[in-house]
């Protein structure tokens, strides 16, 4: 959706840290909200909260697979200007050191174990 709505929500969406982080780990895989909690190190319903604005904004999406909700990036992202974002997003996180360790335990992580 390219209206000023959609702008302002994607441009919120991405003004937080955490958010951002959840967009680097969601480059390397799809998560379940479990495994964003353990590599977020955040309680559940912050997480939760975090998702929900990333998917209004149209930036995330999820999915079901058995008994487990996982949450992708949405491709593409529902806006033009959304999409330009996470472009722009993945191209930085190949860049900063902190983000390619949180992609390389997104990578490990596994449900099954936390």
């Amino acid at each position: 959706m390219d209206t000023l709505e959609g702008f302002v929500n994607v441009g919120k969406a991405v003004s937080d840290p955490t958010r951002l982080r959840i967009l680097a780990a969601l480059t390397e895989r799809d998560l379940c909200v479990c495994e964003l909690v353990h590599l977020m190190n955040i309680g559940q319903p912050a997480v939760s909260r975090h998702l929900g604005i990333l998917k209004n904004a149209g930036l995330v999406e999820n999915v079901r697979d058995g008994k487990w909700v996982n949450y992708r990036l949405l491709r593409p992202a529902r806006s033009a200007y959304g999409e330009a974002v996470l472009q722009a997003l993945r191209d930085h996180f190949e860049r900063a050191p902190d983000l390619l360790r949180l992609k390389e335990e997104a990578r490990k992580v596994d449900r099954l174990k936390i």
